[in-house]
């Protein structure tokens, strides 16, 4: 614990003046006084607390987060017992997605100010981020009892719900704000997104445009509304509106980014290739500079995964005969979310989307401090394997569907895993032509470091084609009977013989609902989302060639032409 020199009391009253005078700068964002004041106070006191948090704050206006980090966790030793030091931190941990170590943060502040707000709402958030909604839902909703108009704690109580799936009681927090406040940003993009979601886009559309006529340079509700309508003139008024913005944003912003893969989108409606692809290029770009995405060591995990899951391996199952679980894996953009919303059109079955609860009943296994290596796993014991398939069948939460969907991509890296903790379970891989599904993929700025393979043509194409190799070895490998593969544009073309084959893999009778996908009432997260509310179309077929000159790099890596 930092040492902090001791004063007098009347220097003590001199720094409590300097501080509120510094904090009154800050707020007023005159940083140079600010650290004129605080210069003042570290004459009198050197290390003193409330500079190192100030200077932190400072920090985080100017988005220089590492350096307020150490500011922080300085303040902190100075002074453990203050609950605003701890505070500040968790929000600099939330702002990055650090959501464990934003909980723990706002524990400590809350171990020394129990009745705090904005504590306790931090700690709900850090809890929904770590995706345990339901642990924050209790103590909001006692809250609420407490507070029942607060504005904050409504919005709190919607991502706990959207976590939870309860998506009318969600719709019902944004209802309240905005019945309260007309005006309130973000409840309005909130409840155009979840519009969106749910396929109601001219809902959604009215939404966003509201929430745009609040905060017009919001950039991230562009990339939306581009996704629910297509552009049929250069003189739309959104396009243009865009185009200034871009014009007038940083040009390694993150507002930047979100306006590239929104013009992209535009250009593309319109025709206009070359422009479209200009601005793909550079949104990509712009998020590979921020990436601390290592290619070489996934492509060696892979490459690690077919050594280790042989036959053999396979062999040693856990004796599990409970046949709900279907997993949808594959590349993003495969047509994947296509493939979930038939299935989950059925009224047999359950969808838990992209839900990455069989990887974290798997890593369970390991040690809390030593992760689980693949030697360690392919030794597992039938026992073993049965806790693993049991600990993912727990969280069905006695889901009495007779199929339920897990529709969690990257688990094609775990279909060993898969089958011999939960051999009754069906997999069911959908790909698609690799050159449109690469494109798909670099055009969509998708969200999560684990798809930042696909800023670069380069990477892109040496991670499809591990993945492709990949997949064979699963082929090889699994059992027969074991895994359906879909092929994207055979669906398209042939939608109700398609459907057919997949219900029959699934072992569900025939329902004609499932060729109304887009009806289908499940909330749709990904970035496929405006796609899939569509009857079945086939504009994204071939839509490499509109762009064959661009992807000459991808093209000599996969080695396809046609």
């Amino acid at each position: 614990m930092a040492r902090v020199a001791k004063v007098s009391n009347n220097k003590k009253r001199q720094i409590e003046a300097l501080v509120e005078q510094a904090a009154s700068a800050l707020s007023a964002r005159r940083t140079d006084v600010c650290e004129q004041l605080c210069l003042k106070i570290e004459a009198i006191q050197p290390g003193n607390a409330d500079v190192a948090n100030i200077r932190g704050i400072v920090c985080v206006q100017a988005g220089d987060r590492m350096q307020a980090e150490q500011l922080f966790v300085q303040a902190i030793n100075a002074a453990p017992k203050r609950a605003e030091f701890h505070n500040n931190l968790g929000k600099l941990y939330l702002s990055q997605k650090l959501f464990t170590d934003a909980a723990e943060r706002y524990r400590s502040a809350m171990h020394h100010d129990r009745n705090s707000l904005d504590l306790k709402l931090g700690y709900c958030a850090s809890l929904v981020g770590m995706g345990e909604p339901e642990k924050a839902l209790p103590i909001l909703e006692q809250l609420r009892s407490k507070k029942p108009n607060h504005p904050d704690l409504y919005m709190a109580l919607f991502y706990a719900y959207q976590g939870l799936g309860r998506i009318d009681d969600a719709l019902a927090c944004l209802d309240k704000l905005i019945a309260g406040d007309a005006d309130h940003f973000d409840a309005r993009f909130q409840r155009g997104q979840l519009f969106m979601q749910q396929g109601r886009m001219q809902e959604a559309e009215d939404e966003l445009h509201a929430a745009l006529a609040l905060r017009p340079t919001y950039s991230k509700a562009y990339s939306m509304l581009v996704e629910m309508k297509k552009f049929t003139s250069d003189d739309d008024a959104d396009k243009k509106t865009m185009e200034a913005l871009y014009q007038q944003s940083a040009p390694d912003s993150v507002d930047r980014v979100y306006l590239c893969f929104a013009l992209g989108k535009a250009n593309e409606d319109l025709k206009h290739f070359d422009e479209a692809f200009a601005y793909f290029e550079e949104g990509n770009t712009l998020r590979q500079r921020y990436s601390v995405y290592n290619l070489d060591a996934e492509l060696a995990h892979l490459e690690a995964v077919m050594s280790f899951y042989t036959p053999e391996v396979l062999q040693c199952t856990s004796g599990l005969d409970d046949d709900r679980p279907v997993f949808i894996v594959g590349m993003p953009r495969s047509g994947s979310t296509l493939t979930e919303q038939i299935l989950a059109a059925h009224p047999d079955v359950g969808s838990r989307g992209e839900w990455n609860a069989f990887e974290e009943s798997l890593l369970d296994r390991g040690q809390p401090d030593q992760p689980l290596t693949l030697e360690e796993m392919t030794a597992f014991s039938a026992e073993q394997w049965r806790e693993t398939g049991q600990a993912y069948l727990d969280r069905l939460d006695d889901d009495a569907s007779k199929r339920i969907v897990d529709k969690t991509l990257i688990n094609f890296r775990l279909i060993g895993a898969i089958h011999c903790a939960l051999p009754h379970a069906r997999i069911i891989h959908v790909r698609r032509h690799p050159l449109d599904n690469c494109l798909s993929i670099y055009r969509a700025n998708l969200r999560g470091g684990h798809f930042d393979f696909g800023y670069n043509l380069g990477r892109l194409g040496y991670y499809y084609r591990m993945y492709q190799r990949l997949m064979q070895h699963w082929r090889t490998v699994l059992p027969a009977g074991v895994m359906y593969e879909m092929d994207y544009e055979e669906l398209v073309a042939n939608q109700e013989d398609q459907t057919r084959r997949l219900l029959e893999f699934c072992d569900l009778d025939w329902n004609d609902a499932c060729l109304q996908f887009n009806k289908a009432p499940t909330v749709v997260a990904t970035a496929s989302v405006a796609q899939v509310r569509r009857e079945m179309y086939s504009d994204a077929v071939a839509r490499w060639k509109r762009y064959e000159k661009h992807l000459q790099p991808l093209i000599k890596i996969l080695g396809v032409t046609a």
